[in-house]
């Protein structure tokens, strides 16, 4: 079972009461499948649930004569295709008016109404990826007004969302966690929003303790190559003058060193009992003894 299938499946479990939240969710489902014929209204669905909540709806919302059959497909293996359909009688043209009426209207004020819009759009040619995979909501829109509207709305409430075309459908897609759990809660997806969330909070775990790892490592080999380069100045110092020629400081800090390879510049201060940088400071000096007999061994050569 796709990820999209267990959320569309727990929306279509829960009741929905009012009257124009039904309505909307009808037009947003109608519209995003371009179900307006000439002659007709007509939609066609695979799925025998979402095609009993549609059939529903309209037998409760509208006092037309409205027809659902199915008929089996071979198109990509076998399969139930199930027909709605709506033919021109009397109360056709009212109810195609109450549509175009829906087209025009601004839903972002209003939360039912926006939910049943969504709900519909959603529910119609609306497609989620499993948070494991990775953040993608999609709806694939046949109507280009529709998937304006649904964009519009969108970027009314502030979701970060982008428009397309693709195999000559609308596609309006959201890629930010936060705001496709937005959605699901507002579409009625509560039960995969919590399971959605707590993905999200694991793969953040899992990320900050591979991040918090790479940087110990980091820190690791950084120190291991700080203390050969040390190392070898230390030695060519000991080679060319001998390290009882330095101050009494750096000779202590340079046997440190010698004797501690692997050890950071914090590990070899807790062991002298100075701060960090007073050992910093120490090597600098010694850095530039080292610089300064190359310089003079070059010359002499």
């Amino acid at each position: 079972m796709s990820y999209t299938h267990q959320v569309k499946e727990e929306i279509l479990k829960k009741p929905v009461e009012s009257s124009e939240e039904k309505m909307l969710e009808v037009f947003a489902f109608l519209k995003s499948k371009s179900s307006f014929l000439e002659d007709r209204i007509e939609l066609r669905l695979e799925n025998k649930d979402l095609a009993e909540r549609v059939y529903g709806f309209l037998r409760e919302l509208v006092s037309l004569k409205i027809f659902i059959k199915y008929s089996t497909s071979r198109r990509f293996g076998e399969h139930n295709v199930y027909i709605i359909t709506i033919p021109r009688q009397a109360g056709y043209n009212a109810f195609v008016g109450l549509m175009d009426e829906y087209e025009k209207k601004d839903f972002s004020d209003i939360e039912a109404e926006l939910r049943g819009f969504l709900r519909g759009v959603f529910l119609g040619c609306g497609y989620i990826k499993s948070p494991d995979k990775e953040y993608a909501l999609d709806f694939f829109i046949d109507d280009e007004s529709t998937g304006e509207k649904v964009y519009e709305l969108l970027k009314l409430k502030e979701k970060r969302v982008s428009k397309t075309k693709k195999r000559n459908k609308h596609l309006v897609y959201l890629r930010n966690s936060e705001d496709i759990m937005d959605i699901m809660v507002m579409i009625g997806s509560l039960q995969e929003f919590f399971k959605y969330e707590e993905v999200i909070m694991m793969k953040e775990l899992k990320n900050k303790t591979i991040r918090e790892m790479n940087w110990e490592v980091a820190n690791e080999t950084k120190s291991l190559d700080t203390g050969k380069k040390q190392i070898k100045m230390i030695d060519y110092i000991s080679e060319h003058t001998g390290l009882q020629n330095l101050s009494s400081v750096l000779e202590e800090v340079a046997k440190l060193r010698v004797k501690n390879p692997e050890a950071s510049l914090t590990e070899l201060a807790e062991m002298i009992g100075i701060s960090k940088s007073g050992v910093r400071n120490r090597f600098r000096r010694i850095e530039q003894i080292y610089k300064e007999l190359v310089e003079k061994n070059k010359s002499q050569n």
